[in-house]
């Protein structure tokens, strides 16, 4: 076995770099991480070379925890044996070999039919001999070589183990990564039928940044089946889905085609066809090429090299029932609707593309906002929300309902609720206040008739941005895949205090918020929400006590405004400035990008005429960019008292309960059928970005 040198996922990049630079020609390097989902497990991450290039490159942020840094999931964790494994005494395990938690080696073993790599999928070349004995002793460990024992992750004693949010598919062994294959002509002329061809290979395509899709290999080593689903506006296209075989010992041997027709331009036109690729009913990842439609076009032309491939890496032991892909379409207010899931029902077999018919999506969005947000207390507030939940669900397609009723039987019959990821490039329609009436959900055996009749209110839902583009370091925020655990020591938790100078209303209940938080959730910071210590915090400078705020939450109980004729006025409101925390502050945070945070903006947004939301289109986005893992945050102004109860009781079911985010949102909505005659639209207001099943663990400091 080669000896290796072991990293911790909470080290700083700094450190990292330092321990890389000090391990030996033969020594194997990797990553260890307590599981977020068993308290005292450990999970083990192979360090790859092209992962060093990017721990050791210059522009990666030394501050950065290294597990930030290489986005690390659960579920691309390596597989390791144990050192009595038949396995490893056989000699045919290539691999880490612990004992118990100790990790012991690297072993290159030779199996009996096929070369086998790590799990991950990564090459280390041909088998290496073991390393001659050193020397002289080895250094004395420190916080990045350590072989001791990893501390133990605390759980919260009184936490349930939640249930998984659907059933997991059939165990694999191990998984292979490929990219995506698109192959389109450079041009074609107008209304020319010509072919799609779709597959998996080696290498990247000419032309494009690529992006390895991680595929799950079954335990047999048998082909199986990916699903394919094209997205071409203004083509005619004769089948929107295919299967691709997939063959894990030869994955460039199977393709896929589909026909499309050009549309009948009469001037040179620039068109876009994108692929989405699922496994298992979870998208694996999505790839584009553009072409061009023109008269003049040869009748051979080359290959599209112009385009994209993004990875979207979502652990195939968390399914979700029913993923959503909105893309913004050509024109304003057309959006471009794809389905995946992994049960058994009926998709669209022609493209679903919706338009909205007077609006562009921020017209459309901010117009329902503010009819929200001037109803709340008022005896009117049910009839406006029923009016408005029926409009949105109006602009959604038919589709979407023919496909989710029968996803929510499936679930219903298995004694649980429906789980929904909405991953869409339009982040304004409140698509989560979709109403669930009988127009749209007929079988009525579905729904709780208790709970608000709107879709936020009766799945368990999530939202989602497509992964940002891809930076030298290899990093992309927001990230391909939204977090399916997270494990929590400390809140930062931002405090409006507002005296008679400021102008503004005094947020009392605010106040004790940030008291209580700060008191359950020890050992959490109390940070004044001032210029000077809100841009310490965001800097990662701000300290407490002497030593540097971690947080894996960042909470706000302030004020909040929106101007959309003056975005410089839109934001975070301090007490002492007229500055406001908007996008490109929270953009350029270091804090976001190394603690890679859960927020949650608990603003209450001062009533303007010119209303509007807070955070769509604005400060979800921002965050997400700039590293946050999940978000939550009010569309419209909220009742303190009322956001002050909703906050409390998030942390109380999600950190201290161990529940899924996504159903405790849920809940938190139907709490509007049951406060003051539902005359409080506050709880209704909150948008949660984030996996439909995240789950937050509570973890002592060591």
């Amino acid at each position: 076995m080669d000896p290796v040198v072991v990293l911790d996922a909470e080290m700083s990049v700094a450190a990292a770099r330092s321990v890389i630079s000090l391990a030996g020609a033969h020594e194997m390097l990797v990553v260890r991480r307590p599981d977020p989902r068993t308290p005292g497990a450990v999970l083990w991450y192979s360090l790859a070379p092209d992962d060093r290039d990017r721990v050791l490159g210059p522009t990666v942020d030394d501050q950065m925890p290294l597990g930030v840094s290489l986005d690390l999931h659960e579920h691309g964790a390596d597989k390791v044996r144990q050192l009595d494994d038949a396995e490893v005494v056989d000699g045919h395990w290539t691999g880490l070999v612990i004992d118990g938690s100790r990790p012991v080696g690297w072993m290159w073993g030779v199996p009996l039919e096929q070369d086998r790599g790590p799990s991950r999928g990564i090459d280390f070349g041909a088998r290496r001999p073991m390393a001659p004995p050193p020397d002289a002793a080895p250094p004395e460990p420190t916080r990045g070589i350590d072989f001791a024992e990893p501390p133990p992750m605390a759980a919260d004693a009184d936490a349930e183990a939640p249930p998984a949010p659907a059933p997991a598919p059939a165990p694999t062994s191990e998984s292979v990564q490929a990219f995506p294959r698109v192959d389109v002509p450079e041009t074609v002329p107008p209304s020319a039928t010509f072919d799609v061809v779709v597959g998996l290979s080696q290498q990247a395509q000419p032309g494009v940044q690529g992006a390895k899709m991680i595929i799950a290999v079954p335990a047999d080593h048998s082909t199986s089946q990916l699903t394919l689903q094209i997205k071409a506006e203004n083509f005619t296209v004769a089948q929107v889905r295919r299967d691709l075989v997939f063959d894990p010992s030869d994955i460039t041997a199977h393709t896929a085609n589909f026909q499309l027709t050009a549309p009948a331009v009469t001037e040179p036109w620039q068109g876009r066809i994108e692929v989405e690729y699922s496994q298992n009913g979870l998208l694996i990842g999505t790839a584009w090429r553009e072409i061009l439609v023109a008269p003049d076009a040869p009748a051979q032309a080359p290959t599209s090299t112009s385009g994209g491939e993004v990875a979207v890496n979502l652990d195939q032991t968390v399914p979700i029932d029913l993923t959503v892909s909105i893309s913004r379409g050509e024109a304003a207010g057309t959006f471009l609707w794809t389905f995946t899931t992994p049960h058994p029902v009926q998709l669209p077999d022609e493209q679903v593309i919706t338009h909205l018919e007077q609006d562009t999506a921020e017209t459309f969005a901010l117009r329902k906002i503010r009819e929200m947000a001037q109803v709340d207390g008022n005896p009117t507030a049910g009839l406006r929300i029923a009016g408005v939940a029926t409009e949105v669900a109006g602009v959604m397609p038919l589709w979407f309902w023919k496909v989710l009723a029968p996803v929510w039987r499936i679930a219903k019959d298995a004694g649980r609720l429906p789980t929904l990821l909405l991953v869409s490039q339009e982040s304004l329609v409140p698509w989560e206040l979709a109403t669930t009436d009988e127009e749209f959900i007929v079988d009525r055996t579905l729904v709780d008739p208790a709970a608000p009749q709107l879709l936020g209110a009766q799945a368990i839902v999530g939202r989602w941005r497509p992964a940002g583009p891809e930076t030298p370091s290899g990093i992309r925020r927001p990230s391909t895949t939204p977090a399916e655990s997270m494990a929590v020591s400390s809140l930062a938790v931002v405090v409006g205090e507002f005296g008679p100078s400021s102008g503004m209303k005094s947020l009392k209940e605010a106040i004790e918020e940030g008291k209580q938080l700060t008191t359950t959730y020890q050992p959490s910071v109390w940070v004044k929400a001032t210029a000077d210590e809100v841009a310490s915090l965001l800097k990662g400078e701000l300290t407490d006590r002497g030593d540097p705020v971690v947080a894996q939450v960042l909470h706000v109980a302030s004020h909040g405004e929106v101007d959309p004729d003056s975005p410089i006025n839109s934001g975070l409101i301090l007490s002492d400035s007229s500055v406001r925390i908007d996008e490109s502050i929270v953009i350029g945070s270091s804090f976001t990008k190394s603690a890679a945070p859960l927020v949650f903006l608990n603003c209450c947004q001062l009533a303007t005429e010119t209303g509007g939301a807070l955070i769509e289109g604005g400060l979800a986005a921002a965050f997400l960019r700039a590293g946050a893992r999940a978000f939550v945050a009010p569309l419209w102004n909220v009742n303190d008292t009322i956001a002050k109860d909703t906050a409390l009781a998030f942390y109380a079911e999600t950190i201290g309960n161990g529940r899924g985010v996504g159903d405790v949102m849920r809940e938190l909505r139907g709490r509007f059928s049951t406060l003051d005659g539902q005359n409080q639209t506050t709880p209704l207001a909150y948008a949660y970005y984030g996996h439909p099943g995240l789950i937050l663990t509570r973890q002592e400091t060591h």
